[in-house]
């Protein structure tokens, strides 16, 4: 079991559309590197354990942060805010991570791509990003 996300449009995902999955653990470890990237400590976040303010976090990962990981859906605005900062992060995060050296990273980076590209397919179609 696991995450997957994908294209919230009507006729549902074509052929060619990205379709980025995680396991549920997988996804947890993916969204604590990137919030620890900005400076985020998920324990302290409401939701999290804590009561932590979301909207005192300035970067648009919080979209990603801050959400279910079994169930809704970032709007088209979240996804056009969300993608640019996203690949910023791996981009940023991968620097001196050589390939194999840690497994989980190089899914997380080729995945999270994935999720780049779904984002951008979303904001450039206005359809919302399901979680499911």
């Amino acid at each position: 079991m696991g995450l997957d996300l994908r294209v919230g449009r009507e006729e549902g995902r074509l052929p060619n559309d990205p379709w980025p999955s995680w396991s549920y653990l997988g996804f947890g470890q993916f969204r604590r590197r990137l919030a620890q990237h900005i400076g985020v400590d998920l324990d302290q976040m409401h939701g999290f354990g804590g009561d932590g303010d979301w909207t005192t976090v300035p970067s648009p990962l919080r979209h990603l942060l801050d959400h279910s990981d079994c169930d809704g859906e970032l709007t088209p605005q979240q996804a056009s805010e969300l993608a640019p900062a996203l690949q910023r992060a791996l981009q940023e995060i991968g620097c001196g991570v050589e390939p194999g050296d840690d497994p989980g990273w190089d899914y997380d980076q080729k995945t999270g791509a994935e999720l780049v590209q779904l984002l951008e397919l979303c904001a450039r179609e206005s359809v919302p990003v399901e979680f499911c």
